[in-house]
């Protein structure tokens, strides 16, 4: 049964240009009709990065921010340097109707000479069309010279944004803050981040400080120093506002609050040489340990994540002993952190001994470590450098056959999961589940479906799940209509890994 399961899989390569004209159409509209729910659901899945449990737009949390925001001095001495040159003293801004381009192209090329500075030990980078901070874009960063541009080496962060007539609004707030706590993210051991917001003329700083709160959730405090010139008017004398960045760029990275990313673990040290990803739980890095190997560390988000943490050590733990090519490898580990091999990159193609090789080493975790993974969706099957598919993310991997709760890959559930969340009830965590998720798994990219967006969707009981496994009920019994899907899931419905 296995076998046959496997190799019927495999045939979708030949199969797949008929099952494409036949379906294709189809899936790219229906999934199209779930793309703005789903991307509520990833702004949501978000906001326990946000200082308010219920902000989610960028307008409601600039309010939030500045309802609580403190007001404070600018917290360095300030620079004695001058600017004899032009360039640099931010002189004939672009006027209030010239595009964003225009200004950015503007900040930039007045920075660039300021970087020029031998006072000056920080640069500004460009990086409005760069996805730096992960999957976000803010308008420019400050790195010390000479280090490379990485998200781990970011010391400061800003965003450019036009004024109105009462001065920056509370979207343009809202959204450079939100870069601030993006950067405190992807730097766990960081405590603050300072944030700039200009227009070009003028300029203003928030400090924003990560802290712990009751729930187990972290929450942010934000102090304000006020909007001050920056553009110099007709004489030499530099205004505060040109200090303030000037002062900031002759800092040191310590100065402004950067942390060594490295983690000890008695005499071994980790250092944290990239940051690979963020999920829901946590934020990944490439790392390098004493003997130079290369590494994966994982961090949790959020102190509530902390279980997952322990779920996932105490299943890596088992797991690693079987030394198995298509597990990882626990090296380390914390209350908060995991340290991981190998060091694994993206599968965009499914190869047909991946198919094998994926549900032989299920039924192997399924017979003799009583687990069921639960999260089984194409983000959490990589490939190494050896060429081997390696099953990765056990925080929501659960003990088979034990009745309990959900949380996993909502997206790639089989139905039976979703009509019993829809109607309330606990579920039976059943080896089954893992099958069908990899056969709904493998649907997903063999169809590619990239206009809804379909990605990374957890869920863990913090939203409206059965509103969402309603769509997802939907939009299975619309798309899975050939016989050959049906036959896959029938297979994996019918395997019985038990035996």
């Amino acid at each position: 049964m296995l076998n046959s399961f496997a190799d019927n899989i495999s045939n979708l390569k030949r199969e797949f240009q008929s099952v494409v004209r036949e379906e294709l159409s189809g899936v790219k509209e229906d999934v199209g009709s779930l793309k703005n729910e789903l991307k509520k659901v990833r702004l949501q899945s978000e906001e326990m990065w946000f200082s308010a449990p219920a902000t989610v737009t960028e307008t409601d949390k600039g309010i939030f921010v500045r309802s609580i925001c403190q007001d404070i001095s600018f917290p360095f001495t300030l620079t004695n340097t001058t600017q004899r040159r032009i360039l640099g003293k931010f002189r004939n801004p672009p006027n209030e109707n010239a595009p964003e381009k225009k200004l950015q192209e503007f900040f930039m090329r007045q920075c660039t000479a300021l970087g020029s500075l031998d006072s000056t030990k920080l640069m500004v980078h460009d990086t409005h069309s760069t996805p730096l901070l992960n999957t976000r874009k803010p308008d420019f960063v400050l790195i010390p010279k000479e280090w490379p541009l990485d998200s781990l080496n970011v010391v400061a962060v800003g965003e450019i944004r036009k004024q109105s007539g009462n001065g920056f609004s509370n979207a343009d707030v809202g959204h450079a803050i939100s870069f601030g706590e993006k950067v405190l993210q992807i730097q766990p051991r960081r405590s603050f981040v300072y944030v700039l917001l200009t227009d070009c003329i003028d300029i203003c700083m928030f400090k924003v400080t990560k802290a712990n709160e009751a729930k187990g959730q972290f929450r942010f405090s934000y102090g304000r120093i006020s909007l001050q010139t920056l553009t110099f008017n007709t004489t030499n004398n530099p205004p505060t506002g040109w200090k303030h960045l000037v002062t900031i760029m002759e800092c040191t990275h310590d100065d402004l609050g950067w942390v060594d990313p490295s983690l000890n673990f008695g005499t071994n040290t980790v250092n944290l040489v990239r940051s690979i990803n963020t999920g829901r739980t946590s934020v990944v890095y490439e790392g390098k340990d004493n003997d130079n190997n290369r590494v994966v560390v994982k961090i949790a988000k959020e102190p509530i994540y902390l279980s997952c943490f322990k779920t996932e050590k105490n299943g890596l733990n088992k797991l690693s002993t079987k030394n198995s090519p298509h597990l990882q490898k626990l090296l380390h580990g914390s209350e908060n952190n995991l340290v991981t091999t190998p060091l694994c990159s993206k599968v965009n193609h499914l190869q047909k001994k991946d198919i094998g090789d994926i549900i032989k080493t299920l039924k192997m975790v399924h017979l003799y470590y009583n687990r069921v993974h639960m999260d089984l969706r194409k983000y959490n099957f990589l490939r190494d450098d050896d060429g081997h598919i390696v099953i990765i993310d056990w925080g929501y991997s659960v003990t088979k056959d034990k009745t309990g709760s959900f949380a996993g890959a909502l997206e790639v559930m089989p139905d039976y999961i979703l009509e019993s969340l829809i109607k309330g009830e606990q579920i039976t965590y059943s080896p089954r589940i893992d099958l069908i998720c990899c056969v709904r798994t493998f649907y997903l990219m063999f169809h590619k479906p990239t206009n809804a967006d379909i990605k990374r969707i957890s869920f863990n009981g913090a939203f409206d799940t059965k509103s969402k496994a309603q769509k997802l009920l939907n939009f299975w019994s619309n798309h899975v209509k050939t016989n050959l899907w049906k036959n896959l899931y029938k297979q994996a419905y019918d395997l019985n890994t038990k035996n």
